[in-house]
């Protein structure tokens, strides 16, 4: 009887942490509602998207997140989206650029990429991975300064 309720906990323990890697992270949309993120956008917000590995253990991810959630600051709309996820997705559906960049795959398990694009996604404005996030400050700077330019340009 023990053992079988252990596994029974195990199993909906496992079941939760499943499906709590798939949600979003606060303050982000998932993926699946990367249209209405366009609409609110109203062609005056940048779009960001964070595509992050599967690895939610990783410290240095999560000083990359904390890095690059700083270098984008506020009045961005957010999306998130899991690499291994992406990279096994119908992309027809995801907008020009996305769709581009989406093509050349995303690093899985213990990465983050910061994805900037402008209001209407046609362009990919800026791109930041982990390496660049995690420790580099002159790196995470031009990455910030680029951000802190196209905000300006599409106010």
């Amino acid at each position: 009887m023990k053992i079988a309720l252990t596994a029974s906990a195990a199993l909906i323990l496992g079941l939760t942490a499943l499906t709590a890697k798939e949600k979003a992270p606060r303050g982000y949309e998932p993926i699946s509602e990367i249209e209405a993120v366009r609409a609110e956008a109203e062609g005056k917000k940048l779009i960001v998207v964070l595509v992050k590995g599967a690895n939610d253990s990783c410290p240095n991810c999560v000083s990359a997140v904390e890095n690059g959630e700083r270098a984008i600051g506020s009045g961005v709309e957010k999306v998130f989206a899991r690499a291994e996820a992406l990279n096994s997705a119908d992309l027809s559906s995801l907008p020009t650029a996305l769709k581009e960049r989406a093509q050349k795959k995303f690093s899985t398990g213990a990465s983050v990429t910061f994805l900037v694009f402008d209001p209407n996604m046609e362009n990919l404005i800026a791109e930041a991975t982990r390496t660049e996030l995690q420790g580099n400050k002159k790196l995470t700077a031009a990455f910030k300064k680029t951000v802190a330019e196209a905000k300006r340009e599409y106010k």
